[in-house]
């Protein structure tokens, strides 16, 4: 997807909690969070803030270009590079001592906090960026109203990644040229991102599995993420393989639109079914 980097920088959320203008407004810029610098776009307007986190090892501004544009019609649209990814810069040695997801979440918060892009925000995260973005929730329930997990990581599939990869080098988890410390992340997500109360959440599964492990590991993977809440639902979206946003962008608009809704009415999801009516997605749950 080919953006525009304006100089601006993003402001707060606004007021209101409308839809974004026909016409939204690209915003980037550049944030220090302790001695290194990472690149964030913004587009639209709205509240809440609608933050993309983009999978492992990958730049959230190259991400997630077969929605951007769409989710920016919901409301306002946030992501960025983590540290060391696209033109972000390299974490310093001690910032990537003994990394976990929940130090990558906390500088999502920073990056937030120096950006001036305040809450509340709904979360929407792909692949290993679940770990980040459940994370991120636990750690700012008062900031987070809804959360969008899509073909999303699992702590239970760490143990299998490393039976399958052995000492391969392929096995071993890095993000943006760091090592994650992926067994104190399994820990951390075990003990403080199982429950995320009522928020609402919707988990949304490819319908074809890409991976090397058991597909049905990841179907129970799945359909278990789906219960971090008492407000969650998995959908499958038909047609699609692990890059949803790619292959099916109309069911992640759709999971996304219904999650906003939710948070701005301080309600419940509307039903599954109202949810994915007229788009390429089946209700599981």
């Amino acid at each position: 997807m080919a953006v525009l980097l304006l100089p601006a920088a993003c402001t707060g959320a606004s007021a209101g909690g409308d839809a974004a203008s026909a016409s939204p407004t690209m915003q980037a810029g550049r944030a220090d969070i302790g001695g290194y610098s990472l690149d964030y776009q913004c587009l639209g307007t709205g509240s809440p803030t609608i933050i993309l986190e983009a999978g492992y090892d990958s730049a959230g501004t190259s991400s997630f270009g077969g929605v951007w544009q769409q989710l920016a019609q919901v409301s306002r649209v946030c992501t960025y590079d983590r540290a060391g990814t696209g033109t972000s810069d390299p974490r310093p040695s001690a910032a990537a001592h003994d990394l976990t997801s929940e130090d990558e979440a906390q500088e999502l918060h920073t990056l937030l906090d120096a950006a001036d892009i305040g809450p509340p925000y709904v979360v929407v995260a792909h692949s290993y960026g679940g770990f980040i973005g459940r994370l991120f929730t636990a750690t700012y329930p008062d900031e987070v109203q809804g959360l969008v997990l899509i073909e999303n990581s699992h702590e239970d599939e760490i143990g299998p990644y490393r039976r399958y990869y052995g000492n391969d080098p392929a096995g071993n988890w890095v993000d943006g040229g760091d090592p994650i410390d992926i067994g104190a992340t399994a820990q951390l997500l075990r003990t403080t991102a199982r429950d995320l109360g009522s928020i609402p959440l919707v988990v949304i599964r490819a319908q074809y599995y890409d991976d090397v492990l058991s597909p049905a590991l990841w179907r129970r993977t799945q359909a278990d993420l789906a219960t971090l809440s008492t407000d969650g639902i998995e959908v499958e979206a038909l047609g699609s393989h692990h890059f949803v946003q790619n292959d099916d962008p109309g069911a992640v608009v759709a999971a996304v639109r219904a999650t906003v809704a939710a948070a701005r009415a301080g309600a419940p999801l509307a039903p599954c079914p109202e949810i994915v009516a007229g788009v390429r997605a089946r209700c599981l749950t």
